[in-house]
């Protein structure tokens, strides 16, 4: 089953504030949205992170279904996959996704932001 995150934060990527986070899952059709607060990678985090943690909640949903989780963040899908360092800001998500892992199991890859459909209206 193919499930979305994504995250919108304005403002300078480093610096905390005010964003939001998304989930679709579109073969069951829900939509998830929600205000954040934190730096641009800490919003995407919390997004991937809110999908995992419904997946967790209702696993009746997902039963003996293969979990395929799209990102349109660089840095989640290639520290989830293990494939970048992960700055010890950022470390705490990061476990908490890899943990998530061991109970549910999912790959997760990139997809472009204009192709997500939990990212912002027109891709933005």
């Amino acid at each position: 089953m193919r499930c979305y995150f994504s995250s919108q934060k304005p403002g300078p990527a480093d610096q905390a504030g005010e964003g939001f986070v998304s989930f679709v899952i579109p073969e069951l059709s829900i939509t998830f949205r929600a205000r954040y607060t934190g730096t641009k990678a800490a919003c995407e985090y919390a997004g991937l992170l809110a999908l995992l943690e419904f997946v967790q909640i209702n696993p009746q949903l997902f039963t003996e279904r293969t979990l395929e989780i799209f990102g349109d963040s660089f840095t989640v899908v290639n520290q989830v996959n293990k494939r970048l360092l992960c700055r010890r800001e950022l470390e705490g998500f990061r476990n908490a996704a890899l943990l998530l892992k061991q109970s549910i199991p999912y790959t997760i890859d990139w997809v472009a932001r204009n192709e997500n459909p939990a990212g912002p209206p027109g891709g933005a």
